[in-house]
């Protein structure tokens, strides 16, 4: 993972799984921490090992967390929302989400593409944050085209039709699986033009919860965006229609700072 920020505490997924049971509240989106052992024994024995690497840490003493494990306990009971964002390649590659509770964050980031699937965190400003998770998105021109539409259940049955094949098809073959769904050749050229080959993805949103809640809820429309040869194109719509447009790093910094203003 290369992060383009001061990234903050390092991690290991046990601590924070050990973290988020003191809290009593599960880990929100992307964030991956799997539940530690297999056996309340295999679990006991985890959490103590955690422990002790975090109280050598300074993250923890006799009465409970400290430090910035202390900030994430607090902002998993108290925060008012979560800014969450995933990037992928072929895969997903790095998950983070900025925890809020008024003008401060925390800013977690989790290395997906690792085996150890390690986690930093930063405590911030709320501004501050918000701009180191912009500066995490790689850079990608908006290309210089005009917005269009494409079909949203034609592509959907599509999809399925090359999904079910099973097997990579040539571009004819993708042509005819388009063309049967009722998608005409000028919307496969311009979809397979512009958005084609794909170098990378990635999605903003934001999640809330309360003290009656034990899970994350979802808010309002995702930011989402796909990275080709020619730029950066953001990806939205409705249940018939997906438009596409292109989407600069201006754009995406305003549409992060409008959704985070739902946070406070």
């Amino acid at each position: 993972m290369d992060l383009r920020v001061n990234a903050g505490t390092l991690l290991h997924p046990v601590e924070v799984d050990l973290l988020c049971v003191f809290a009593e509240v599960e880990a929100p989106f992307p964030l991956e921490i799997p539940a530690s052992g297999q056996s309340d024994v295999e679990q006991r024995a985890l959490f103590g090992a955690a422990r002790e690497q975090l109280t050598e840490r300074g993250l923890a003493d006799e009465s409970g967390p400290l430090g910035v494990a202390e900030d994430f306990v607090f902002l998993l009971r108290s925060c008012t929302g979560v800014v969450d964002m995933v990037l992928a390649k072929e895969d997903i590659t790095l998950a983070a989400a900025v925890l809020v509770h008024r003008d401060e964050a925390l800013l977690v980031t989790q290395d997906l593409a690792s085996p150890e699937r390690m986690l930093r965190m930063k405590p911030a400003t709320l501004d501050a944050a918000l701009d180191d998770l912009v500066r995490l998105v790689p850079r990608a021109e908006a290309p210089i085209t005009a917005p269009f539409s494409l079909p949203r259940q034609a592509l959907d049955k599509a999809f399925a039709a090359l999904v079910e094949r099973g097997e990579p098809l040539t571009a004819p073959e993708v042509d005819e699986v388009l063309r049967s769904q009722g998608i005409d050749d000028r919307v496969t050229r311009r979809m397979v033009s512009h958005l084609q080959p794909v170098a990378g993805s990635g999605q903003i949103g934001l999640a809330r919860r309360d003290e009656t809640e034990e899970m994350w809820t979802r808010m309002g429309e995702e930011l989402r965006w796909l990275d080709t040869e020619r730029g950066r194109f953001r990806l939205a719509g409705d249940a018939e229609w997906m438009s596409v447009n292109p989407l600069s790093r201006d754009d995406l910094r305003a549409e992060v700072r409008t959704m985070a203003l739902r946070t406070r």
